[in-house]
């Protein structure tokens, strides 16, 4: 966002205005406004008027309200989400530069990692420093708009992920970021709460089609069941395609680390910071996006093997006796056996470690149980279960191990540590087995 005066941007949202103030980014947290912040008052659980007396005290030059302050120059609105939505559309039409977006059941966030690590490497070699990155999970209604409002002019690219748990909301976030180069990555049986059956992820996911530029591309996964689909939806659209055999971009693996991508014309062999064939899979999607987007292949292979992919994600960390591996940062049944088919590749004594699965409403006892009997039939050799995931462990049956608490698998393990190879840790986010991986390691020394 460019500094503007608040005087203006009131002229954009049709609504009044109290005083003026130069402002160049928007706050929805009081306690990270500062100087140059339109701090935006919603009303959801917590009322953000009650935060305006902080977020002045925080440095915000002004406020975005539905009721009158003399706290902070402001803009008056009857919406507050709705006008910073407006906003983050007023920012976008000014844009000249590359917007890119993704979104899918799983996969979005190391996706964006590898594609932002090349989109870097491609604006250093254009005498940029800067690209605009969504950053943590800023990828639903307020996040969208919050990272929108810090696009500047300077930035070649934008890359926006895109997050929903049903239909309509992808629609919702593409037409703020209104990409010129779009990616589907799979649909898989999650948030089926709010999207009713995979049909309707499927459905969902694919909104993102509709709000790409006509004279855009599509990336879609060659793999997938939905392609068909996904493909007739984009119309006229330029359609690129990543997959295991028949694909514009071609991925293959060669080792635990090691991918081989063939992009159209090109072969190259990359070393990825992280574990699994499906990251290796994310990997291609992202070589895909940027070769829409301009990349030789020296800018893919430099940016996908110095990605900087946040902890948690089939992370290698080597103990004394054995390897750990981190993959607690968020876990659906489709990731899970991509982690358990990673695992059973892997030479010795091999155990999976599980924390519950959240988001999977009346199927979630089934689906847990299926997947501990999947992990037996895969040949993993021992399997602990812990909080929720009592399920899976039942499924497993012999040569499994059920624990209440954190504490009590911690413990268990730190048993097992010295005949393990290979300790797989995975749950979704909410059961906290990022603090298994914390206390093991604490132990045993690990790098």
């Amino acid at each position: 966002m460019l500094p503007r005066s608040l005087a203006d941007m009131a002229v954009d949202l049709n609504a009044k205005v109290m005083g003026d103030a130069l402002i160049s980014g928007l706050a929805i947290d009081s306690r990270q406004a500062k100087d140059g912040d339109l701090f935006v008052a919603l009303i959801a659980e917590r009322d953000g008027h009650t935060f305006i007396d902080d977020a002045a005290r925080s440095g915000a030059s002004a406020a975005l309200v539905s009721h009158p302050t003399s706290v902070l120059p402001s803009i008056c609105v009857s919406d507050t989400q709705v006008a910073m939505t407006a906003l983050a559309r007023s920012i976008r039409a000014s844009y000249a530069g590359t917007v890119l977006a993704l979104t899918g059941s799983q996969g979005k966030t190391s996706t964006r990692g590898f594609l932002a690590s090349i989109l870097l490497s491609m604006a250093r070699r254009m005498n940029h420093n800067e690209i605009l990155v969504t950053q943590g999970n800023l990828n639903n209604h307020l996040g969208v708009p919050l990272t929108m409002a810090r696009l500047r002019p300077h930035h070649p690219f934008a890359l926006f992920e895109l997050g929903a748990s049903a239909v309509g909301e992808i629609a919702d976030l593409a037409s703020i970021a209104q990409p010129h180069i779009s990616a589907l990555l799979n649909a898989r049986a999650a948030h089926l709460e709010g999207f009713g059956s995979i049909a309707g992820v499927i459905q969902g996911k694919g909104e993102i089609i509709d709000h790409t530029d006509p004279d855009g591309t599509i990336i879609l996964n060659a793999d997938e069941p939905a392609l068909e689909q996904w493909r007739a939806r984009a119309g006229h659209r330029h359609v690129m395609s990543f997959g295991r055999q028949t694909a514009d971009v071609r991925w293959t693996p060669m080792s635990r680390q090691y991918v081989r991508l063939d992009l159209q014309d090109l072969t190259t062999t990359v070393r990825l910071p992280t574990l699994g064939q499906h990251f290796m899979e994310n990997a291609a999607a992202a070589a895909a996006m940027a070769l829409a987007a301009g990349a030789t292949d020296e800018d893919i292979r430099g940016g996908l093997e110095s990605a900087v992919i946040e902890p948690g994600r089939m992370t290698p960390i080597q103990l004394e006796r054995c390897l750990l591996v981190d993959d607690t940062y968020n876990a659906s049944p489709q990731a899970v056996r991509a982690a358990i088919d990673w695992l059973a590749h892997q030479s010795g004594h091999r155990i999976l470690v599980m924390g519950g699965l959240s988001e999977l409403g009346d199927a979630a006892s089934s689906e847990m149980k299926a997947l501990g009997a999947y992990a037996k039939s895969q040949g993993i050799d021992q399997l602990v279960a812990t909080g929720t995931a009592a399920p899976i462990a039942e499924g497993f049956g012999v040569g499994s191990f059920y624990a209440k608490t954190i504490e009590e698998t911690v413990s268990h393990l730190s048993q097992m540590v010295a005949h393990a190879d290979v300790i797989l840790i995975k749950g979704s986010r909410s059961a906290h087995m990022n603090r298994v991986v914390d206390a093991l390691q604490c132990q045993q020394g690990g790098q």
